[in-house]
């Protein structure tokens, strides 16, 4: 844990996630690593431990193998918004109206699997439905959002609805949007809180889950799969890849159909309760329409405002720290510029994984399971695909999910290295400032 230091940062701002002072991801199972298991799930995150978890209560030998601590990586460090992915409709479209239906129809299985799972296994982890706001930069593009609701309601269903600009200040404090659209189903969690009582809830089925226990020369051998941990070879019958955008080399496979990008959050100092009111009246889970995208929430307790957007540059280093919060401020202080006093607690970073076609993928291939690709909206459908696949690694009856149906297609020339994002940032960075003329 680094200090941050600059005028705008609070004494005792920190480049660490907000979420890690109710909940850091701590290490277990420093133990032996066993030589031989019956599954294998490499990844310790939301996918990796709602996979474990279902496969541990079926009764199977399960060790999740995670690099650092369990939910180290993304799924300790997003916005933790998730909602019943209206966002999906339009993508899916591509694939006709009865596939667009079946993937929003499943994404609110997906909201619902989490809810489940945080009742049942009784987590602390402030999951609340609270409601989103998604607001207009333009006319243009709030009326475009109107035909957005009237395609999906065409084929489905919606209690999403639109929010005309002189009543937006019921759902969020600021004078920077045109009108915007509400879906009430939305929720909020503290994702640090979740994947740590996942990972306890998995141990209690009777997994193992080792911490800085990196997999490495992954490969399959006869009657499984052979893997290198801490220098000792362990064989698996079965291995799930659960890495998503932190997979890098493990798979050549997923590592040319998986594309890492980084999202950077800050979070404010705490805020007087009337501010709070102001600017977050509803406490939603809100986002602006641009292409590069913005998106923040009040802290489950409500006295911050963690705030989040696209950044290229993480490299471990107190000037990149310093810049991409400086950034973020600046997108912050658009929305509120009342809050130019105030200070910044924290700042940090994670890694998603997003696909060419913009949905995730579940799948087997040359015998290893998979789950990935949830492109910024991995809090649910992560956990729910971590849990489908661990059915179809059980032959279940039910493991179907209809991403599993869908081409994982990679681009020519594309080997794990996106060095196109500066460019893709730069360019919708264009298209955005062009919708605001």
């Amino acid at each position: 844990m680094a200090r941050l230091t600059g005028s705008f940062f609070a004494a005792d701002a920190v480049d660490t996630p907000y979420w890690w002072e109710a909940a850091k991801p701590e290490p277990v199972a420093e133990g032996d690593i066993p030589a031989q298991v019956e599954v294998a799930v490499i990844g310790g995150g939301f996918t990796g431990l709602n996979a474990a978890l279902t496969l541990a209560k079926a009764g199977k030998q399960v060790a999740v193998f995670e690099a650092e601590a369990p939910g180290w990586g993304a799924s300790s460090r997003n916005g933790g918004l998730l909602g019943p992915g209206w966002a999906f409709f339009d993508s899916g479209m591509a694939h006709g109206p009865q596939t667009a239906r079946a993937i929003v129809e499943e994404s609110f299985r997906s909201l619902q699997h989490v809810k489940d799972v945080v009742a049942r296994e009784q987590i602390d982890c402030d999951l609340k439905v609270v409601g989103y706001f998604r607001g207009a930069m333009t006319p243009r593009i709030y009326d475009g959002l109107g035909r957005y609701i009237d395609r999906i309601k065409a084929v489905m269903p919606c209690d999403a609805y639109m929010v005309a600009r002189a009543e937006q200040h019921g759902e969020v404090g600021t004078d920077l949007y045109h009108g915007g659209i509400a879906m009430p189903g939305y929720c909020g969690i503290h994702p640090a809180r979740y994947v740590q009582g996942l990972a306890q809830a998995a141990e209690r089925a009777g997994a193992a889950v080792f911490s800085h226990a990196r997999v490495s020369d992954l490969a399959a051998q006869s009657g499984g799969f052979g893997f290198t941990v801490r220098g000792r070879k362990v064989v698996a019958k079965q291995v799930l890849i659960a890495t998503n955008g932190y997979t890098g080399a493990l798979s050549t496979y997923l590592q040319r159909r998986i594309i890492p990008v980084a999202s950077g959050i800050i979070a404010t100092e705490a805020l007087p309760a009337d501010v709070m009111d102001r600017l977050m009246p509803k406490r939603r889970m809100l986002a602006g329409s641009q292409r590069v995208v913005t998106y923040y929430r009040p802290s489950p307790d409500g006295t911050r405002i963690i705030f989040g957007g696209r950044v290229l540059n993480t490299k471990p280093d107190e000037a990149v720290s310093l810049a991409n919060a400086t950034y973020l401020r600046g997108l912050l202080l658009r929305v509120f510029p009342e809050l130019e006093t105030r200070k910044i607690s924290h700042y940090w970073h994670g890694q998603l994984g997003f696909t060419f076609d913009k949905f995730p993928h579940v799948g087997e291939h040359e015998g290893m399971f998979f789950a990935c690709g949830y492109n910024g909206t991995g809090v649910a459908r992560a956990s729910w695909l971590g849990h489908k696949v661990a059915q179809r690694m059980l032959g279940s009856d039910d493991a179907h999910t209809e991403y599993a149906s869908l081409p994982f297609r990679s681009r020519p020339f594309y080997r794990g290295r996106p060095w196109f994002l500066p460019l893709a940032v730069a360019f919708y960075g264009v298209l955005d400032r062009w919708d605001q003329r």
